[in-house]
């Protein structure tokens, strides 16, 4: 396969809510993206994924979208925009944006049309149906964020779809207009300096039989909608028409959002004729959920567990296809928490360093999400109404329900909410961690002082600067082209504290070991060059201390 310039780049997710506020309202903003970039360039990033920028009404921080072509006032202007794109050039940055097509706002103007009368021209642009006779929704489906995914018109008399909020209704992809206008759109934006795009939920696209209900044991009587509208027969013929009529056209990268494709379905997704570049995978990071979603059901998983998850992916993309690498993103939380649940302060640095080595030496394009390269950890809120999220106070509410104490679905919020992640970005230890000179959005977590880029910069045995050696190691080191190409083989595969792999090519061979536990660990005595280790003192090729990590040339 032909190597595309995508393969080799590190991609850094920016959450712009939350990144840098220049102007002191408390929301971060393009022209505070934009002073940030030498802080991106000096990291090593090759490409900026932005979270969406488009007005919206912000019910769901931003993926409501009112408006496809202009940039909320919030974050700046198409003039901001257009000086983003020319200043990320200057660094030999390209930039990436969120793409939302499965649904819009229920503010959109399409939408604000299509519910006008039965007749309106873009009543065919949403999905409408009749109530059953009793009056009730077409059908049970609950949508993600709880509750029917129906929801009533009383002007029109009529349900409307929403996977998602009932403020995020759900475009009709069977409209051959819908399609050609979004397809329009998609190419407006490449045209403006766009390089690629990140597919927000594109497997909810097709959708299931719209009057069926579905087999349920929860009280409510609903069932999750994933179970009928997610990766449906047929969905291959839009995503075959998508790429052709915009993605195909350019030298373009794209990642898709896509649950509820198996492994053995990623040739079509992500092979050399697939409808993606890259998918992200959701296997190895919902490890911990429990029944359709519910986060107050946590699940106990073991290293065996991800250990599983990692090799079944990545021996496909052996055969066919790219990864798309991740810890963290806008929708999870915090990977130290998430895979090593508390760490002893003193250990943190550590720990952190450890999951980066361990995802970052995968076969597939690494992506480091805002704060993940200084180790920054989840928050804890005193109270639900703090919380900003849609999903944090839907789940709180389903753990009241389901008998939970307020404390204990309170503590369910602080190990999933999406607020963890969307914290504001760290800088340094003044007030708000000069996120801001105003009052954040979202509270600053506590620990600010302690986790901050000036410090880490200072200290060059930070876990900035450790992700700063992984992306050398990877980009420009004598071992770049086995990080990037090299096959993956799953070792010490029964070890249930150690994760360990091999990437081998040309005759060049590495190996990767990560300690998950606080404790030193017993090896047969290892021959190999030790490349990277996460401790300052050297691998003692006999065992592994705490948390660390060691790349070896084998």
């Amino acid at each position: 396969m032909e190597q595309k310039w995508w393969q080799k780049s590190v991609i850094y997710q920016i959450y712009p809510k939350s990144f840098n506020d220049s102007n002191g309202d408390g929301i971060g903003d393009l022209k505070g993206l934009i002073e940030k970039l030498d802080y991106l360039a000096f990291l090593g990033i090759d490409m900026i994924w932005i979270c969406p920028i488009y007005p919206s009404p912000m019910d769901d921080n931003g993926y409501d979208i009112s408006d496809y072509q202009d940039i909320a006032a919030e974050f700046g202007s198409l003039q901001d925009f257009e000086t983003l794109v020319a200043e990320a050039k200057k660094r030999n940055m390209k930039l990436m944006m969120d793409l939302v097509i499965n649904h819009t706002s229920d503010e959109h103007k399409w939408f604000i049309e299509s519910k006008a009368s039965l007749s309106n021209p873009k009543r065919d642009w949403y999905i409408w149906r009749n109530p059953k006779e009793d009056g009730s929704a077409p059908n049970n489906w609950r949508s993600i964020f709880g509750g029917s995914a129906w929801e009533w018109d009383q002007t029109t008399e009529q349900f409307y779809l929403h996977t998602f909020s009932k403020k995020q209704p759900d475009l009709n992809w069977e409209n051959e207009e819908v399609r050609e206008t979004l397809f329009n759109m998609v190419n407006w934006w490449v045209e403006k300096g766009v390089d690629g795009f990140r597919v927000d939920a594109i497997t909810f696209i097709k959708k299931g039989n719209l009057t069926e209900d579905l087999p349920t044991t929860d009280r409510d009587g609903l069932a999750l909608i994933s179970h009928a509208c997610l990766n449906q027969t047929g969905i291959g013929d839009f995503l075959t028409e998508l790429k052709q009529k915009t993605f195909a056209n350019f030298d373009l990268v794209t990642v898709a959002e896509a649950p509820g494709v198996k492994p053995e379905a990623m040739p079509s997704y992500i092979g050399d004729n697939g409808y993606f570049d890259m998918l992200f995978e959701f296997d190895h990071v919902d490890l911990d959920i429990g029944k359709d979603g519910k986060w107050f059901e946590p699940v106990n998983w073991s290293l065996h567990d991800l250990k599983t998850a990692i090799t079944k992916s990545q021996t496909h993309l052996n055969e066919s296809g790219w990864g798309a690498l991740y810890l963290e993103n806008h929708d999870q939380p915090r990977s130290l928490n998430k895979f090593l649940g508390e760490v002893a302060e003193a250990d943190r640095s550590k720990a952190a360093k450890m999951l980066a080595t361990f995802y970052f030496l995968l076969k597939g394009t690494p992506f480091i999400y805002q704060g993940q390269e200084l180790g920054m950890t989840n928050v804890q809120y005193e109270s639900i109404d703090v919380y900003d999220d849609l999903a944090s106070t839907d789940q709180y509410e389903m753990a009241l329900q389901a008998g939970l104490s307020s404390e204990e679905a309170l503590q369910s919020v602080w190990r999933r909410s999406r607020d963890n992640s969307r914290t504001p970005m760290q800088w340094d230890e003044t007030t708000h961690a000069d996120f801001t000179n105003g009052q954040p959005w979202l509270p600053v977590n506590e620990n600010y002082k302690a986790i901050n880029v000036e410090q880490q910069l200072k200290d060059p045995s930070s876990v900035l600067h450790y992700y700063k050696k992984l992306i050398e190691l990877r980009k420009t080191s004598e071992y770049s082209e086995t990080i990037v190409n090299g096959v993956y083989q799953s070792i010490l595969t029964e070890n249930d504290s150690i994760l360990g792999y091999t990437r081998e090519y040309a005759g060049q061979k590495l190996v990767v070991l990560a300690n998950f536990t606080n404790s030193s660990i017993q090896l047969e005595e290892l021959a190999g060059n030790p490349l990277l280790t996460n401790y300052e003192s050297p691998f003692s090729g006999r065992a592994l201390r705490p948390f660390e990590a060691v790349v070896l040339e084998a």
